[in-house]
């Protein structure tokens, strides 16, 4: 079952997809959110706690930096830092590149490339690089440029926030609360034809954040279950968080 918000905003789609398989635990309502962004009516922006104020709720940082709507950008370290990649219309948050994580995502691009692309399908984190001046690096890539479900390093469960594009070459943020393993979310994604031509996952359990504040459109997804770490769905409210991904009106 897919369902778009009573009031759609041009360029911008939201869909909520049931997923077709029940978790092993439960947790979660089995609802997928996808929200879908035409990049040639937003523009994508990076935020940091490396350079753009103390780490907050995704919420706080679309409030206070007047985005629409946001997602994690990748994972971090004890010091707020970024694990891997992230770069802002050309300057580096971080160039750590990390040996596990084969995904990146690249947008602002340069002449004759893409509005958006996706690394590791078979491009190179290096050919991202030259090509776009803003990207993430993410561990790992859920599915990959041609829309197959990739392998999963482990079979940890968790809460998933997750970035990339589809095959109309709109950037796509995924969320989905339930806790699965991500190698069996990332084929029920494929098997529901949702489109997506590129996903690289950015974070899991309490931490996975989504929101989009435009208009009658709302959006506020929060993350619970990891294996681990947080093994129950009782978490209610958006944990700081050190860097997003967000996206405003051009």
């Amino acid at each position: 079952v897919r369902a778009q918000p009573s009031a759609p905003v041009e360029g911008l789609v939201v869909e909520r997809v049931r997923l077709p398989r029940a978790p092993e635990v439960a947790a979660g309502d089995r609802v997928l959110t996808v929200v879908r962004v035409d990049l040639s009516r937003y523009r994508l922006t990076v935020l940091s706690a490396a350079r753009d104020g103390a780490p907050r709720t995704l919420e706080a940082w679309v409030r206070d930096h007047h985005l629409t709507g946001g997602i994690n950008a990748g994972m971090f370290l004890p010091s707020y830092r970024p694990v891997a990649t992230l770069l802002d219309r050309g300057h580096a948050l971080s160039l750590r590149n990390p040996a596990r994580y084969d995904g990146i995502v690249g947008w602002d691009p340069r002449p004759g490339a893409s509005p958006i692309a996706v690394g590791g399908c078979p491009t190179s984190r290096e050919g991202i690089l030259e090509r776009y001046q803003s990207a993430v690096q993410g561990f790992p890539m859920m599915v990959d440029c041609a829309g197959r479900a990739r392998p999963w390093p482990t079979r940890r469960r968790y809460s998933a926030a997750a970035f990339g594009s589809d095959a109309q070459g709109r950037a796509v943020f995924v969320h989905s609360r339930t806790p699965y393993r991500m190698e069996l979310l990332s084929r029920m994604m494929v098997e529901l034809d949702l489109s997506i031509r590129g996903l690289v996952y950015m974070e899991g359990g309490p931490e996975a954040s989504l929101v989009v504040r435009e208009g009658a459109t709302r959006v506020t997804e929060i993350g619970s279950w990891e294996d681990g770490f947080w093994e129950n769905d009782g978490n209610d409210r958006l944990w700081d968080i050190p860097s997003v991904i967000g996206f405003t009106r051009r």
